[in-house]
């Protein structure tokens, strides 16, 4: 996934040019035109779009439980604040377009306000997100052997796998499995399916398909903004909503190319480039050797597996499904500078997520595989950031510590006259000892339920919201709210806990039935819990 640095202004008219719904949609256009225009790849791109989507959503909240506070002044000000701090070279654009929006905002106090809630909104996440990694030095060493030549350019963003996540408990949360094995049939199937319909010079690949690949060459923000901007236009959109909706999008996108890269840097695996013109090496009958082949797109400077821009387009469906519910989704649509600004339109998240994902196939420059794990682990991460906002905490409340559960969830086989074999299994009591970001011992987690540290401070909750794990087979995630009931100490302050991160502790699997009844069984779990201090 590369920038498109020398892209022409004209192009960035024909992304933005969706209807304008309110406040966040237009600045959201604003704001993705002025990082094509800050020329940043990719990565860097989704990192800046991030923040600035998540200061204005932080503003809105903030204004919105005023009655004397503009909304729309204060988006003004996230916006102004976050763009002109991390692109500093579109200061002056970014001023210009700020003055524009307040002057169609009457004087007066409640403008001061939303101009003042603004900019401390976006202050506050600017300090959270200037220290998340992204400035680490690079230190990616090309892979070779003494004496021997290798090409040189800089590869893309290798320092990403050391950053922090927004939602992710870190980088590798999502990492999947490895790559095919160069001795399976699986191999042979990608290697020749991209070799015939991925060169440059193919037969095998319509006209279409070729418009498609070009098509999603593009890969910065605005591309998929756009998508999001189909469904914020609609009718009877809220900014509160529309505002969390772009925040949502923007932290899932920005956490997947963390997962992504981390992945990719992880395995290492070759693009087709290579592996085409090397086809001899790699021990396989199936995967004929072809001097000089190339791809029809650029192969991007990081490794192949998995697919980043599969990752984006999973990411993207989980949240837009999560956000149409069972109203249905209007259609889809976006366009393309690396298409002479052409638009695409799409009926389903299915055919959406299918057709960015086969693209980078016939471009040739992934497998077959690295595109369907890719957008597996985009929906994981889209789904979890759902259920991160899902799940926030009302006020202002700050997070001030992040402890790590391991333990079981405890269930009872109890007689139930609605169940259809008289019994069914009923969560009784977690049991977890707790460990603190250090993975040092911290405290205990049971019945209540209860959190106590080691100082004998203590809080027992109450929960407030649920939502469904991302991933398979996990207790869902919660929001509680807490009080103290113990001490003065490490958890006295505590008044709001999110339960995320789950893996396991769902009811056993084995039958409960009339003859189980009074069985006790215990599901291992592990689990992070947030917890907050308004």
């Amino acid at each position: 996934m590369k920038p498109r640095h020398l892209i022409a202004g004209a192009c960035l008219v024909a992304i933005g040019s969706a209807a304008h719904a309110d406040v966040i949609t237009d600045w959201n256009i604003v704001a993705g035109d002025t990082i094509v225009a800050a020329k940043l790849g990719t990565p860097p791109a989704n990192r800046v779009i991030a923040i600035v989507q998540t200061a204005v959503n932080d503003a809105v909240i903030a204004a919105g439980s005023r009655a004397d506070t503009s909304v729309d002044a204060a988006v003004a000000a996230a916006n102004r604040v976050t763009l002109a701090k991390l692109l500093p070279s579109q200061e002056a654009a970014v001023t210009t377009a700020y003055q524009a929006a307040l002057a169609k905002i009457a004087d007066g106090p409640a403008k001061a306000a939303g101009i003042a809630a603004g900019e401390k909104a976006a202050g506050a996440v600017l300090a959270r997100r200037l220290d998340d990694g992204a400035g680490t030095p690079e230190r990616y060493r090309p892979h070779t052997a003494a004496g021997t030549y290798v090409p040189t350019p800089a590869v893309a963003a290798p320092q990403w796998v050391q950053r922090k996540p927004w939602n992710m408990a870190g980088p590798a949360q999502f990492r999947p499995g490895p790559p095919p094995a160069l001795s399976s049939a699986q191999w042979a199937r990608d290697y020749e399916e991209v070799r015939l319909v991925g060169s440059k010079v193919s037969t095998k690949r319509s006209a279409e398909q070729t418009d498609i690949a070009r098509f999603w060459d593009y890969s910065l923000p605005p591309i998929y903004h756009a998508v999001l901007r189909s469904v914020a236009t609609q009718p009877n959109r809220s900014v509160a909503q529309n505002a969390r909706l772009f925040a949502t999008a923007a932290q899932a996108m920005d956490d997947g190319l963390i997962a992504g890269l981390d992945a990719k840097y992880h395995y290492n695996f070759w693009r087709p480039v290579t592996a085409i013109r090397n086809g001899d090496l790699d021990g396989h009958d199936g995967t004929p050797l072809e001097a000089g082949w190339s791809s029809l797109i650029d192969a991007p400077m990081h490794p192949e597996y998995p697919s980043t821009h599969s990752i984006l387009a999973g990411a993207m469906a989980s949240i837009l499904q999560a956000e149409a519910g069972t109203a249905g989704l209007p259609v889809l649509s976006t366009s393309s500078p690396t298409l002479g600004g052409a638009t695409r339109k799409w009926k389903s998240l299915d055919d959406f997520t299918r057709e960015v994902a086969v693209s980078r196939i016939w471009g040739g420059i992934h497998f077959r595989t690295a595109t369907d794990v890719g957008l597996v682990m985009g929906r994981q991460i889209g789904a979890q950031a759902v259920a991160q906002f899902a799940l926030a905490p009302a006020g202002d409340a700050k997070l001030v510590e992040r402890v790590a559960a391991k333990g079981v969830q405890v269930y009872e086989c109890r007689a139930d006259k609605a169940a259809s074999n008289g019994a069914q299994w009923v969560f009784v009591a977690p049991q977890a000892d707790l460990f603190d970001a250090e993975g040092k011992p911290s405290g205990t987690h049971y019945a209540g339920p209860h959190w106590e540290a080691a100082d004998g401070s203590k809080i027992v909750g109450k929960v407030e919201a649920r939502a469904d794990a991302p991933q398979a087979g996990a207790i869902p995630w919660l929001l509680l709210s807490a009080r103290s009931v113990g001490s003065s100490g490490r958890y006295a302050s505590v008044t709001s806990i999110q339960r995320v991160n789950t893996v396991g502790g769902t009811a056993p699997a084995q039958r409960c039935d009339k003859s189980a009844i009074g069985k006790v069984d215990k599901v291992p779990y592990t689990a992070d819990y947030l917890l907050y201090a308004s």
